[in-house]
């Protein structure tokens, strides 16, 4: 979650208009207010709208530039904020060179984000379950699930957390073929045959290969992996129970420990922060949702680990 002192964290989601931007432009003002760096970084590429948030019109530079050479040092891409303490990364276009980043842009970018003079990075990931958004998750080492209290946002966040794992294992065994193959078949929901249950699927991998699934378990499911949800938009108590109760899911049946880092009530006011191009926690510095945010910073800032940094 932390590379020396900077804080560097991706949100996804399975499922677009949870808020996932609002959360990620609040989240990174939240931590401008208290002094800290901060920087997003729009990866949702195509529906872009972090700007918006935040209130500028039309970015001058983008992640684009840095990926494409045009500003070979990611610090000058960086659009400055009406907020101490804040500037965005922006792709406010539909960018092409973005669609899938290749093993060496992805370390490139990495290499980039690590030499930044901040405090925290944010990355609001696009939503869905394709390579694109998992790959640019799985750049950060603190990865953040916003979920609502539905069923169909908790199913889609399942999706995303599994493909992601399932990247995590393709990667691992790149160099054998067969097992690739093998991999991609148990997951092929268009496969003739019967989908592999994902703590089935390492059972097997054990048995082909059982050092590298012995390695991957270590690296992705328990010491290096630090995941957590929110759940947004609560609207009463028994909405919490939701996230416990999906943490349950996905250790039953992906292998992962994943944590509630908190949650945030539903605010009507929210969905005008777009149109205002203000963010929430600005104009309504002591509502619930603010609070909320500050015991997420905190939960955060409790996660503290050297080692904690996911390659």
């Amino acid at each position: 979650m932390y590379w020396g002192d900077k804080i560097v964290i991706a949100v996804g989601g399975g499922k677009g208009g949870i808020g996932k931007s609002t959360f990620v432009a609040n989240l990174g003002l939240s931590l401008a207010a208290q002094g800290r760096r901060t920087v997003v970084i729009d990866a949702d590429i195509g529906t872009a709208n972090l700007h918006t948030i935040l209130g500028i019109r039309h970015p001058d530079k983008s992640l684009d530039d840095f990926l494409n050479n045009r500003r070979p040092d990611l610090s000058t891409t960086l659009v400055d904020t009406a907020y101490p303490n804040l500037k965005l990364l922006s792709s406010a276009s539909d960018i092409l060179s973005l669609a899938s980043p290749n093993y060496s842009e992805r370390q490139r970018l990495l290499r980039a984000i690590q030499k930044l003079k901040v405090d925290a990075i944010i990355f609001d990931i696009a939503t869905g379950t394709h390579q694109r958004a998992t790959d640019f998750f799985s750049l950060a080492p603190l990865g953040i699930i916003l979920v609502d209290p539905l069923p169909a946002t908790l199913e889609n966040a399942f999706s995303f957390i599994k493909n992601l794992l399932v990247r995590g294992l393709l990667r691992r065994f790149y160099h054998d073929k067969e097992i690739t193959a093998f991999i991609r078949s148990a997951v092929d929901p268009d496969n003739t045959g019967e989908t592999v249950p994902f703590r089935d699927l390492l059972a097997k991998l054990e048995e082909k290969a059982p050092g590298k699934i012995s390695a991957y378990r270590q690296l992705f499911l328990e010491d290096v992996c630090k995941m957590f949800i929110v759940i947004n938009s609560v609207k009463d108590a028994g909405q919490n129970e939701a996230a416990e109760k999906f943490a349950r899911i996905i250790k039953q049946d992906l292998a992962l420990s994943i944590g509630v880092l908190g949650t945030l009530p539903y605010e009507a006011a929210l969905e005008n922060g777009e149109i205002n191009r203000v963010p929430f926690v600005s104009r309504y510095p002591d509502s619930g949702y603010a609070r909320g945010l500050s015991g997420i910073i905190a939960g955060i800032d409790a996660q503290k680990s050297p080692e904690s940094v996911r390659r």
